[in-house]
């Protein structure tokens, strides 16, 4: 074989190799395209508002809200009414973690639906669809009325409001709820 056959044969060989990179490369991006367009503005905006709903209680937000350390206090009573009726666990942190990043690895926008632990997919479709609202008002209001029944027998507590506390601390009205006899102590 001569050297101008092996030269010839060298660079088809590179054509090819350099095609082959870069349709892989055309088809990647066709396909984040195309996952991106599977999913309309509209449902987009709806899987928003349902994680929002579920995590925030912001009721009508629907674009991606980054963890709110203004609202962690909701959040806790959410997940607390969650564990108290499923047994399943979800903390804080797994919501924080989960909010870390508004994308997923290919570049689409990430929701509830995306989530690959499970965890947050579970506590959401369980807050879209299994819970009772009335049930969960009754729930809260206790949580407050247990709240203002503590506050008003220790004079100088700076609680008035459930948004005043921390997530341990809602915890703690949680274990009160659950048990009138439980000794709650809430450090200010």
């Amino acid at each position: 074989m001569t050297k101008q056959r092996l030269s010839i044969i060298i660079l088809i060989i590179l054509s090819l190799a350099v095609l082959i990179v870069a349709g892989y490369k055309i088809s990647e991006q066709i396909g984040k395209k195309k996952i991106s367009e599977e999913i309309s503005q509209e449902e987009l905006e709806l899987r928003y508002k349902q994680q929002n709903d579920a995590f925030f209680g912001w009721y009508g937000v629907n674009k991606y809200m980054p963890y709110d350390k203004e609202c962690v206090w909701k959040t806790q009573v959410h997940m607390s009414f969650y564990i108290r009726h499923t047994g399943k666990t979800i903390t804080a942190g797994d919501v924080k973690t989960f909010l870390a990043n508004p994308e997923n690895p290919n570049g689409t926008p990430r929701t509830w639906q995306d989530d690959e632990t499970g965890i947050i997919k579970d506590f959401v479709d369980w807050f879209r669809w299994g819970q009772n609202i009335d049930e969960f008002r009754f729930y809260s209001g206790n949580l407050q009325d247990i709240l203002t029944a503590y506050c008003d027998a220790r004079p100088g507590c700076p609680y008035t409001q459930l948004s005043k506390l921390t997530p341990d601390q809602i915890i703690e009205l949680d274990k009160k709820y659950l048990d009138p006899d439980y000794d709650l102590v809430l450090m200010w």
